[in-house]
């Protein structure tokens, strides 16, 4: 494989990020503690604020950006998986990601208040090209034009000489996931009769999960691992097709991680950390219905934004100290288990009573 610039050697990306807003990682914690749904509308409140942008896009974007590529030069096989029907077919999978890369668009234009200013949108559409404004890259904007990948800016070019070498396949899903801050899943459904599955997955922070073990598999069958889910999983087939036909959506998973890795990935242990850490994602649903080159029973692109943050910062009021404690001390074995939790839960607790101590809050 051709080996291009060292990314701690790059400036890429080199864009002007110094408008775009400070990050803000969500709370979603609430009590008590019951896996479901979950479901928002995008533009409406959820958790205490206004949840109305498509992307979670802010001034760590380049950071963000600089981890995805390290991450994908050492471990792409971890982090890239295509159904087999798609893997030898890149131009069904430039339709597909094309199809995705227009919907986001479509979507953000189409927020609410609390949307970003132009100028702080990663992915906009110009003219016939989708520009990937911070990565430095642009790509046709119709499904029926050839993929190809024009550079903005001379710091991108050795992120699309690596992309130029990766299989024909992974090149669109490279163009459109190292230009956001989020992971990137695509889902479609064979049939308006049957359930959707996962077709493409372009995932670099897994909190727990194989991408290669997910891809083609059902919303049941992704899901079934997850502790306490008979809701969830009951709903599975309508929640599918809610999914690939209305929306956008957004929901919150989170957990208390006992280090601040940001890949959780099974085949990867990272050393535990003197300090607990806050996990949460952001899941942005975004059907497909009315793009050209979208799978004919319909589909979505999910979009993951991860915040891993130390949980003295994120849990750093007695309201948000009170309502993180109810939730750990209402949550069953198997939830504790799933989590891993188990061992960690007392400790936990004695760690939030302590703090709730100090602001002189009864416990």
């Amino acid at each position: 494989m051709k080996e291009v610039a060292s990314p701690a050697l790059c400036t890429w990306p080199a864009g002007d990020v110094s408008a775009w807003p400070d990050s803000d990682p969500p709370y979603p914690v609430t009590a008590p503690y019951r896996p479901q749904p979950g479901l928002t509308r995008l533009g409406s409140p959820a958790h205490g604020r206004l949840e109305s942008r498509v992307l979670d896009a802010d001034r760590d974007a380049p950071a963000a950006l600089r981890a995805k590529w390290d991450r994908l030069r050492r471990h792409a096989s971890r982090c890239v998986a295509l159904t087999p029907g798609l893997a030898d077919a890149p131009e069904v999978v430039w339709r597909r990601v094309c199809a995705a890369a227009n919907a986001i668009v479509d979507a953000q234009c189409e927020a609410g208040p609390g949307r970003p200013r132009a100028g702080c949108l990663p992915l906009t559409r110009v003219g016939d090209e989708l520009q990937a404004g911070l990565a430095g890259w642009a790509m046709p904007a119709r499904a029926d034009a050839p993929f190809g990948m024009r550079a903005l800016r001379a710091d991108a070019a050795p992120v699309l000489e690596w992309i130029g070498t990766r299989p024909a396949a992974e090149r669109p899903l490279h163009a459109l996931g190292m230009a956001l801050q989020e992971d990137v899943a695509l889902v479609e459904a064979d049939s308006t009769r049957t359930p959707a599955h996962a077709s493409l997955l372009h995932v670099c922070w897994p909190s727990g999960w194989d991408p290669a073990a997910k891809v083609g598999l059902d919303f049941a069958a992704i899901h079934a691992p997850v502790a306490d889910a008979k809701q969830l999983l009951a709903a599975a087939l309508p929640l599918s097709r809610a999914l690939l036909s209305q929306g956008p959506f957004v929901r919150f998973v989170w957990t208390v991680a006992p280090d601040g890795a940001w890949s959780r990935h099974p085949a990867e242990v990272a050393p535990v950390d003197a300090q607990p850490w806050f996990r949460c994602e952001r899941q942005v649903s975004v059907p497909l219905a009315a793009c050209p080159g979208g799978p004919a029973g319909g589909g979505a692109v999910f979009l993951i934004r991860l915040h891993v943050t130390p949980l003295e910062i994120a849990a750093n009021t007695p309201g948000r100290l009170s309502v993180l404690r109810a939730a750990l001390a209402s949550m069953s074995p198997q939830t504790l288990g799933y989590k891993s939790l188990a061992e960690r839960r007392a400790a936990l607790l004695d760690w939030i009573d302590a703090r709730l101590a100090g602001y002189g809050t009864p416990d």
